[in-house]
C-alpha cells in the first residue's frame, strides 16, 4: 500500500505543477476476487496497476510516461515491482505521419485489445500467450494513406519492456489497418526477430472487428513460428469474442480461444479457453464484472474459476 501511495504522490505533484498547462496524470488499477473450483482455492488480488503522465508541448510534440506495477510471488511474501513501461516522445510530423521514439507502446495487438475491451479481466490472446509484448524500446511510425487505410512500421529491441537488449538483433514489424466502414475494422500484421545462431521468430496476425451501438464483435487468427527463436516451436491461436450492451451501464460478453502448438511442444497451454460474464459500469472510470473462466486442456481435466473483477481509473 505504501508503494502505491508513493507513486500516486509523485504523479499528483506533477499534476499540480502543470495544473495550468497541458500535462495530465493518469492511473488504472485491476483487482479481483477469484475462486478456483478445481483446486477449491480463493483469493483477493490486485493483479496490476498503471500510473503515468502525459504532457503536450505543442500540437506536434508530446510525451508519455507509464509505470507498470505488477506482483511477483516469493516463497514467503508477494512483492510489488514497478517497470517503466512507456517513456516515449511523440512527433506528429504531418496530418498523416506520426512517429514515436523511446520506450514505446506497440500496435501489434492494440486494435484487438481495444475491441476485446476487457483487459482488466484478461489480456488479449497474443499478449496472454506470449506472442509479443505491449511495449518495447525503439521507434514506431504510423502513416495514414487515406481515409480508409493506414500502415505502421515498428523497429524495436524485441526483448520487451521488462528486459534489457540481449544482443544486436532487432525486431521489425509491419501492419496494415483498413477502416472498411465506420463499424468494420480489418488488420493484418507481421513481424520478424532474427538471431544469428538460432532460427527466426515470425508472427502473422489477422483481425476483423465490428462495433455497433448495441454490440461489438471480434475475431482473430495468429500464428508464430520459431517462438523465442527456437526451431520447431510453432503455434497458433484462434480467438473470437463479443459484447452485447443491455444499456449504457450493462454489457454481456463472451470469448473463446483455441491454442495449439505443433507436436505439443507447449502442451501446458494447448487447449480451449472460455470467458463469459457480465459487466456493470456504475460511474465513469469504474467497471465491475462477474464472470466464469474455463480451460479445457488437450489432455487432462478441465479447470473452472469464478471471478469478480474491478477496474478503477482516473
Amino acid at each position: 500500500m505504501k508503494f502505491f501511495f508513493t507513486i500516486a504522490l509523485v504523479f499528483g505533484g506533477m499534476n499540480l505543477l502543470h495544473a495550468q498547462g497541458t500535462g495530465k496524470v493518469h492511473g488504472k488499477i485491476f483487482s479481483n476476487f477469484n475462486y478456483n473450483a478445481t483446486d477449491e482455492a480463493a483469493a483477493f488480488e490486485i493483479s496490476r496497476a498503471y500510473f503515468g503522465y502525459k504532457y503536450k508541448y505543442n500540437d506536434a510534440w508530446s510525451l508519455k510516461v507509464t509505470f507498470d506495477v505488477g506482483g511477483k510471488e516469493n516463497e514467503t511474501y508477494y512483492a510489488r515491482t514497478a517497470f517503466l513501461k512507456v517513456a516515449a516522445l511523440k512527433w506528429k510530423a504531418t496530418d498523416k505521419l506520426t512517429i514515436n521514439f523511446g520506450q514505446v507502446g506497440l500496435k501489434q495487438f492494440k486494435a484487438q485489445e481495444k475491441n476485446w475491451g476487457y483487459r482488466y479481466i484478461a489480456k488479449s490472446s497474443q499478449d496472454e500467450y506470449k506472442m509479443g509484448t505491449s511495449a518495447d524500446m525503439g521507434f514506431t511510425a504510423d502513416y495514414k494513406l487515406n481515409g480508409m487505410l493506414a500502415v505502421d512500421l515498428t523497429v524495436v529491441n524485441g526483448e520487451g519492456y521488462k528486459k534489457d537488449q540481449a544482443d544486436s538483433n532487432l525486431k521489425t514489424g509491419f501492419g496494415l489497418t483498413m477502416k472498411a466502414t465506420d463499424a468494420l475494422t480489418l488488420r493484418v500484421y507481421t513481424d520478424a526477430l532474427a538471431k544469428s545462431d538460432t532460427s527466426t521468430q515470425n508472427t502473422v496476425a489477422l483481425f476483423a472487428g465490428y462495433k455497433a451501438d448495441a454490440f461489438r464483435l471480434g475475431a482473430e487468427y495468429n500464428t508464430q513460428t520459431g517462438h523465442k527463436n527456437t526451431e520447431g516451436n510453432d503455434f497458433e491461436i484462434a480467438s473470437a469474442y463479443g459484447t452485447y450492451y443491455v444499456n449504457d451501464q450493462v454489457g454481456v460478453f463472451a470469448r473463446y480461444d483455441i491454442v495449439s502448438s505443433d507436436e505439443g511442444w507447449d502442451n501446458d497451454k494447448d487447449g480451449d479457453y472460455l470467458i463469459a460474464g457480465l459487466e456493470y459500469r456504475p460511474v465513469k472510470g469504474v467497471s465491475v464484472s462477474v464472470n466464469v473462466q474455463g480451460y479445457t486442456p488437450e489432455s487432462g481435466d478441465a479447470e473452472n474459476s469464478f471471478y469478480m473483477n474491478l477496474q478503477y481509473k482516473f
